[in-house]
Formats: C-alpha cells, sequence, structure tokens
C-alpha cells in the first residue's frame, strides 16, 4: 500500500497517509472479507481507491475570493498552488496525445498497466514503458518550470 502510494503521489508522506487509510478501510471490513480472498489484490485496489480520492478531495479544494482576502499569506499561498497546478496542467499538456492518455489512466483514475493494456490494446510493457517516459518528461519539464 505505501508503494502504491509512493507511486501515485512521489513521496513517503503521502504514501504512508495512503496505507493508513487504507489499513483502516480493511480493518472496517475485515470480518465481511472472504479468507479465500487475493489479500494483496485487495490491498492495492483499495490503496488505489484511496489515491484517488485523496488527489480529488485536493484537486476540489476550492476557497472562495471572500476567504483569501481575509488572510494574505493564504491567498498567497492559494495563488503560488493554482499557478503549480497550472504549470503542471500545462506540462501534461507538452505530451503527446498517447502519453497524456496513459498517465492520466495510471495516475489520476488509479488503473493498473494491466488494465490499460485491455483498454487501450496495447501490449502491457509498452504501457509501462510510455508511462514511465511520461513520467519522466513531465519531471524535467517542472524541475525546469518551478526552479
Amino acid at each position: 500500500m505505501v508503494k502504491v502510494g509512493c507511486d501515485f503521489f512521489g513521496n513517503q508522506t503521502d504514501a504512508e497517509d495512503v496505507a493508513q487509510e487504507g489499513l483502516i478501510r480493511l480493518w472496517n471490513f475485515c470480518e465481511r472479507l472472504d479468507a479465500r480472498r487475493n489479500m494483496e489484490a485487495l490491498a492495492i485496489r483499495v490503496a488505489k481507491n484511496v489515491c484517488v480520492e485523496t488527489f480529488r478531495k485536493r484537486s476540489n479544494n476550492t476557497i472562495t475570493l471572500d476567504d483569501r482576502l481575509e488572510d494574505n499569506t493564504t491567498a498567497d499561498a492559494n495563488l503560488d498552488a493554482e499557478d503549480t497546478q497550472h504549470k503542471i496542467d500545462e506540462a501534461i499538456e507538452r505530451l503527446s496525445p498517447r502519453e497524456q492518455e496513459l498517465f492520466r489512466k495510471r495516475h489520476i483514475e488509479g488503473h493498473t498497466a494491466e488494465e490499460i493494456a485491455n483498454e487501450t490494446g496495447i501490449p502491457k510493457p509498452s504501457v509501462k514503458s510510455i508511462i514511465s517516459m511520461a513520467k519522466r518528461k513531465l519531471i524535467k519539464d517542472l524541475q525546469k518550470i518551478l526552479k
């Protein structure tokens, strides 16, 4: 679960939060789980769902203009966050259409490489390679932009 969170968010703190939340969810349903089920696969699925939900909550966390005007520090931080998000969106747009599609499916929608391969008809190793290349391009692009 930590690995899924780290792959999704790229940092250990968020990854640990994902694992904690995922384990809580599994614990709440432990009595209803079938012992014959693949628990590792279930834990990975739960972790992916937590990642996507966390990402969506952060993306949808909007603040009104009145709230921003109350605290200049908060307003500056929000403007910086909006600017950073805009730069990330621009960097994603600079990827090829295929890279954008696969990157979004993997890191935003939380699909596995196998699921993406099945959906797109692209072989799984190629899916992994394209996503990895897109991720490297984004990191390199964002390092230049955010400096």
